[in-house]
């Protein structure tokens, strides 16, 4: 009894300096600003708070089935500001929830146009003294008894200025009930011109309870089976196809059952392997703060440069450049060609599910914008399911080889077609360099295009001046030669020039010319330039799009640049807007989480009638789908 007695005044102890420990923290921020937003302001009364709040109406009195508004404003302190909705790289967004007397609705919200601040690079968005965040209210028709109404919300907001202290108020309002007979009504109009600044519409561009709800309406067997399906249609998607048509011709060459089924195996292991080891990347990326996409990568201009290496020897090896064999014993010959051969063939996995991330297929995107967003389990797990799905074909062959039966016959056209796909991974290489361009100097482009041709040569020289017969000599001599080539067309076209990769371009990627649409139809993207064609009530076309992503490429030249489509573009006044991601866009990526999808295409038609509910097209489009859901969304409201 004496021992429980002592342990429990050791934890009512414990627990009181837990609380004073916490109230000091809560009282004093750090210097570092890190503070709890959802600390209760009644716990800290401040007599001097850097920002106050107070709730106004446009009206002094109701009148009953009519409209008015109210709003929320804000007064900050000399050198304090707070945030806007959408607070940019750092910051948190003002929140209001609001509590209306049973029967008053109210819509989305509106906005000041905020200032932007650039502190040491960092882009945010918020005001400085005042600014008033409002909504329109909609009274119910009276029921006969005159009377006041309380109105109420709950404000939350950061304010910064050496430090940030997060903030919170409970504002009220009571207005009284008027009839429409009342002589005063002509003098009831009131803080008109705060209202009229707030002219900014909360569309639901940057709605995060948007994105919960669709969340929670969606299970995650589904997402799981989104992203089986979607891995599986991957192997069709034209990004990946000469990679997988390359190993089905490997496939038929197979003289065996066992050989079919150690060549899928390999295969299949490094598909699934790749997904895994990628999904593990991103949760360390974003366990670091990075916000990124499906198909981040193709940011990078040092994994397109890596990238490009590889597919031009994948493609030279199709040419028969790397046919090379040792005189070192039948027995030694016959381990290493098997040892080779299943790293061969693991490293195409590897090579397709590279290829495979700049295409977002049907299902795909739907499944992966959720596992960008989950826990990393759930992450992990999405990411095994792609790898499953694509690895299906594979895994059937696995089991039951046989069904190779209905591939054509193996003969000499394989490898004439082999040596057809060696074009097209070349033509891959070009669009790796294509997509290079955007990303850095041309100066740089250039240089590493001879970097590529002397790669070439190296490996031209290895496979002419070497074979059964060389001595071991020759094959040294020849392949030193070989390797000084590449060592010195690295040094001379790349590293001399690596000052080129940290200088960013100004490439336009959204030019009228690419795009097939009316340059007067097209507007240069960016959430202002968003937010106030919705709010001036136009109908939107945004396109969210990347010129390494194939899949956006075909939709655009086969669907939007054709003549029908432009047409009924300019016949319903639709702005057209390009989201380019082909480099890293923190703005594009928040917009792609919205929507629940982590990559490109993404097609959304924002109504000039409702602009709060968007309309989003499939990945794969048709001239029929867009016309469809172009005619849904209507014309632009606002002719101008």
């Amino acid at each position: 009894m004496k021992k429980t007695s002592i342990l429990f005044i050791l934890l009512s102890l414990c627990l009181t300096a837990s609380t004073l420990i916490a109230r000091t923290t809560l009282a004093a921020p750090s210097p570092t600003g890190s503070l709890n937003t959802d600390t209760n302001s009644s716990l800290l009364p401040n007599k001097n708070p850097a920002v106050t709040a107070r709730l106004i109406a446009n009206t002094k009195a109701i009148i009953p089935g009519q409209p008015f508004k109210l709003g929320i404003e804000l007064t900050m302190k000399p050198g304090w500001h707070t945030y806007y909705k959408d607070p940019g790289d750092a910051g948190m967004p003002t929140k209001i929830v609001w509590q209306l007397p049973t029967g008053f609705e109210n819509n989305s919200l509106y906005w000041v146009k905020p200032t932007k601040f650039n502190e040491g690079g960092i882009i945010t968005y918020g005001y400085t003294n005042k600014t008033l965040i409002a909504t329109e209210v909609t009274a119910p028709l009276n029921d006969g008894i005159l009377r006041s109404f309380n109105f109420s919300a709950q404000v939350k907001w950061l304010s910064c200025k050496d430090i940030c202290v997060p903030g919170q108020a409970t504002v009220n309002l009571t207005l009284p009930v008027i009839s429409q007979t009342n002589p005063h009504l002509l003098n009831l109009a009131v803080n008109t011109k705060e209202f009229a600044n707030a002219s900014i519409r909360d569309t639901g561009v940057l709605n995060q309870n948007l994105e919960n709800q669709n969340k929670s309406n969606t299970s995650f067997i589904t997402y799981f089976a989104f992203a089986f399906i979607g891995g599986f249609l991957l192997n069709f998607m034209p990004c990946v196809l000469p990679v997988v048509a390359i190993k089905l011709l490997g496939l038929l060459e197979k003289a065996d059952k066992n050989s079919t089924r150690k060549t899928a195996i390999a295969f299949a292991s490094g598909i699934f392997s790749s997904f895994l080891l990628l999904a593990l990347f991103i949760i360390a990326l974003q366990a670091t703060g990075h916000k990124v996409g499906w198909g981040f990568q193709f940011q990078q201009p040092v994994f397109l440069m890596i990238m490009s290496i590889m597919v031009l020897l994948f493609g030279l090896s199709l040419f028969g450049l790397f046919d090379l064999s040792f005189n070192l014993g039948q027995k030694t010959v016959d381990a290493l060609a098997a040892k080779e051969g299943f790293v061969g063939d693991f490293f195409k996995g590897v090579l397709a599910t590279i290829l495979s991330t700049p295409c977002t297929a049907p299902f795909l995107g739907t499944a992966l914008g959720f596992a960008f967003v989950a826990p990393w389990t759930t992450t992990l797990t999405i990411f095994a399911a792609v790898g499953i799905g694509m690895s299906l074909p594979y895994l059937i062959l696995i089991i039951a080889p046989q069904y190779l039966r209905f591939l054509p016959k193996p003969g000499a056209w394989m490898a004439k077609l082999k040596e057809a796909f060696g074009f097209v991974l070349l033509a891959t290489v070009i669009w790796l360099l294509s997509i290079l361009y955007y990303q850095v100097p041309i100066a740089l482009v250039i240089a590493f295009t001879y970097f590529l041709l002397s790669v070439s040569f190296a490996a031209w020289l290895l496979s002419r001046f070497t074979d059964l017969t060389s001595s071991s000599k020759c094959r040294l001599i020849v392949s030193s030669l070989a390797l000084l080539i590449v060592l010195s067309a690295g040094y001379y076209f790349i590293y001399e020039n690596k000052n080129l990769l940290a200088q960013s371009t100004i490439r336009n990627t959204t030019n009228s010319k690419t795009s097939g649409v009316p340059s007067d139809r097209i507007g240069s993207f960016d959430i202002e330039t968003l937010n106030n064609a919705l709010n001036s009530q136009k109908t939107v076309f945004l396109d969210f799009t990347a010129k390494w992503c194939l899949t956006c490429q075909l939709n655009e030249n086969a669907v939007i640049n054709t003549n029908e489509v432009q047409n009924k573009l300019r016949s319903l006044n639709v702005l057209f807007l390009k989201a380019d991601w082909t480099r890293q866009d923190p703005t594009v990526t928040k917009l792609l989480r919205q929507f629940e999808r982590s990559g490109v295409p993404l097609y959304v038609i924002f109504p000039g009638k409702s602009p709060d509910k968007p309309i989003v097209l499939p990945e794969l489009i048709t001239k029929e789908i867009v016309l469809s859901k172009l005619d849904e969304a209507g014309p632009s409201l606002n002719k101008n």
